[in-house]
C-alpha cells in the first residue's frame, strides 16, 4: 500500500501487540493476515474463536501508521458451534510461511515509530480495562449482588448500551446483535439477543412483532435483551456487565421477568 504496510509488517504488528497485552498461547495467538485488494481493510485470522474475541476486547483504539484501527468480526460473522468454540488451531500458516521473503525489505522508520506508539496505546488500553473490570466498592457490590439474587431471573435487561439511531439499517443492526452476542455469550449459554427498533423487526425468531408497537412508539425501544438458559448464566453475565462500560456510556444490568419477556412485554420497567 501507499504506507509501506504489507501482510508480514501486520503480521508482526499484531503479534508484538498481542504480546504487549498479554494475549498468550502455545504458539504466536496469530495465524495469518490478508490485506483486501482495495488496501482499505485487512483480515487477521486468530488461532482460536476466544484468541479473537479476546484480542477484540484488548486492542481496541489501536494506531497503526497514523491510522486509528477499527477492530470488528467481519460482516457475515456467525458464532461456532459448540463443539468448536474450544478448537485451537496448531502449526504455522501454510500460505503466510509461503509468503515471507527471504530478505525482508526494511521497515521505514517513520512506520517503526507508529508501531512503537501503538504498543504504548495497547499497553494502556489493557490496563485501563483491567482496572475498570475491578473498579467499584467490595461493600457496595455485595449489596448490589444480594439484592439481585433476590429478582434473578434468565432474562437480563441492558440499559444505557446502544442507540437506536444506530439500529436503522439492517446490516449495522445485525452487526451490533452478531457483536453484542459474541461477547454475551462467554458468561453462559446465550439462547437469544433481542433489540427493539422502530420500523424493524427485532430478530427473536420469532412471529412479526406488529403488536410490540403502539401509538407512544417501540416499546423497549434503546434496550438490550439477552435470553439465557439458567437463572445462573445470567448472574454471571449481570455481575461482569453491570457497570460496565459501552463507548461513553455507563451500563445498567437488571434481571427482567422471564414471563414479560415471552410476552414481549419489552416496554416494562423491570
Amino acid at each position: 500500500s501507499a504506507l509501506g504496510l504489507t501482510e508480514i509488517l501486520i503480521f508482526n504488528f499484531f503479534t508484538d501487540a498481542c504480546n504487549q497485552a498479554g494475549i498468550v498461547a502455545d504458539e504466536n495467538p496469530v495465524l495469518g493476515v490478508e490485506i483486501r485488494p482495495n488496501n482499505k481493510f485487512c483480515f487477521v485470522e486468530f488461532r482460536s474463536y476466544k484468541l479473537a474475541t479476546e484480542a477484540m476486547e484488548k486492542l481496541q483504539g489501536l494506531a497503526l501508521a497514523g491510522i486509528q484501527l477499527k477492530i470488528k468480526r467481519p460482516n457475515d460473522f456467525g458464532l461456532p458451534p459448540p463443539h468448536l468454540k474450544e478448537f485451537v488451531c496448531k502449526g504455522p500458516k501454510h500460505l503466510l510461511h509461503q509468503k515471507r521473503p527471504a530478505n525482508p525489505p526494511p521497515v521505514p522508520q517513520s512506520v517503526v515509530q507508529k508501531i512503537a506508539e501503538a504498543k504504548r496505546r495497547a499497553a494502556a488500553a489493557t490496563a485501563a480495562v483491567l482496572a475498570m473490570k475491578g473498579a467499584g466498592a467490595p461493600e457496595q457490590k455485595s449489596t448490589e449482588n444480594a439484592a439481585a439474587a433476590k429478582e434473578a431471573s434468565p432474562i437480563l435487561v441492558l440499559l444505557n448500551m446502544i442507540n437506536p439511531h444506530d439500529l436503522v439499517e439492517d446490516d449495522e443492526y445485525q452487526e451490533i446483535r452478531n457483536e453484542i452476542g459474541d461477547e454475551c455469550n462467554k458468561f453462559g449459554h446465550l439462547v437469544d439477543v433481542v433489540i427493539p427498533r422502530a420500523g424493524g423487526q427485532d430478530f427473536d425468531d420469532d412471529e412479526d412483532n406488529s403488536e410490540d408497537e403502539d401509538e407512544g412508539g417501540v416499546p423497549g425501544l434503546g434496550k438490550v435483551f439477552l435470553q439465557y438458559a439458567t437463572k445462573e448464566d445470567a448472574a454471571r453475565a449481570r455481575a461482569t456487565l453491570h457497570g460496565r462500560r459501552f463507548s461513553e456510556n455507563l451500563v445498567e444490568a437488571r434481571f427482567f421477568p422471564e414471563d414479560r419477556f415471552l410476552a414481549k412485554d419489552y416496554g416494562f420497567e423491570a
